[in-house]
């Protein structure tokens, strides 16, 4: 039995959300709990994994140590984006001198050093059992266990890209390791294609700068997550929504639109167009 008046002691810092990472969503009360599991939903190309890049820098900056799955991609385009994101240098420009150098590469890996304190990042596809050990090997490390962890792609973490379920008992899993450990989770997953199946309401004459609705997360499995981002971009220009939000406002159809543009850099900005304005 729990008496509700002691419940502090029993779950100290669950449920208390961590620093906000862009100004928009903490307007909407959108925010990422200890304990808790989010998911970020888009097509390909929707700069998913940059917007997760820009939270952990944020966070970082804040004393938020991170443990990044990066399975959906490499380390030499996270460190290029991650060096971007932290100079502000044009992220071509990076790469070309990490590579030719050496002067450059020692200065950018001595800011990735000094700006990103207790953070850590894994490469490989690996299943639940895997993510626990290396949450484990963390702890061994830094004397305390990550304060947040990105799963970069969901679909790099089940047998198969249509397992569903697997994805679902995943989410199920990483959501209670979230609370044994007093952890956020934010997973990063795919929104099925507008020319899918043109039958369903969402054809292609719906907007392209119209994120996805919930109902177009692929598996639709939006059902563990306390808070459910969908994102879409047109060149630089991202949109996102907040299309499922346990404790503030949400739309599910996506028609409440938040703007943020993405420099050469990898940097993400917001910003306030006239489609959001028209959309709140």
């Amino acid at each position: 039995m729990y008496s509700p008046y002691r419940f502090a002691d029993r779950v100290g810092d669950i449920g208390q959300p961590l620093p906000d990472p862009f100004k928009q969503l903490a307007d909407n009360r959108a925010k990422f709990r200890r304990g808790a599991t989010s998911l970020i939903a888009g097509t390909p190309g929707a700069f998913k994994s940059v917007m997760a890049l820009n939270m952990l820098v944020t966070w970082a900056g804040q004393g938020i140590g991170s443990l990044y799955f990066a399975a959906d991609s490499d380390e030499v385009t996270v460190v290029n984006r991650l060096t971007g994101i932290v100079t502000g240098v044009n992220v071509e420009r990076v790469e070309r001198q990490m590579m030719e150098d050496k002067g450059k590469r020692q200065e950018y890996k001595a800011r990735l050093y000094e700006d990103l304190p207790g953070v850590e990042f894994e490469y490989e596809q690996m299943d639940f059992e895997d993510v626990v050990k290396h949450v484990k090997s963390y702890e061994a490390v830094y004397g305390k266990y990550p304060d947040v962890i990105f799963i970069d792609n969901l679909i790099d973490f089940v047998e198969s890209p249509t397992d569903y379920g697997g994805m679902l008992e995943f989410i199920r899993s990483m959501d209670g390791l979230s609370k044994e450990i007093k952890a956020h989770v934010c997973i990063l997953h795919h929104a099925k294609l507008r020319d899918s199946n043109k039958s369903d309401n969402d054809s292609d004459d719906k907007d392209p700068m119209q994120p996805p609705a919930d109902w177009e997360v692929q598996g639709r499995i939006t059902q563990l997550s306390r808070l459910v981002l969908t994102i879409c971009a047109v060149g630089l220009h991202v949109n996102m929504s907040v299309v499922k939000n346990t404790l503030g406002p949400q739309t599910r159809d996506a028609s409440r639109v938040f703007s943020f543009e993405v420099y050469a850099s990898m940097k993400v900005a917001e910003k306030q167009s006239a489609y959001a304005a028209s959309a709140a």
